[in-house]
């Protein structure tokens, strides 16, 4: 079983261009950080996935992207 891999980012406004630009950061750092692994995925792979969305005990909006070893779709 192959470990799980996450990326998080924080929303830095309510605007849904913000949302955007957090979920791209996310997702190029979770490739980013699979490729230095060794395992050979797409940014468009692990952009159909998709996110979730959280928010901290201040009331932060977070984004968060993950990858558990298994193919979108």
């Amino acid at each position: 079983m192959s470990k799980p891999y996450e990326a998080s980012r924080r929303v830095e406004s309510d605007n849904p261009e913000a949302v955007v630009t957090a979920v791209r950061e996310a997702t190029s750092e979770l490739r980013d950080e699979l490729q230095r692994d060794g395992i050979d995925v797409s940014f468009q792979d692990l952009a159909l996935l998709g996110h979730s969305e959280s928010w901290d005990g201040e009331g932060q909006r977070w984004v968060h992207v993950a990858w558990d070893g298994t193919e979108a779709g």
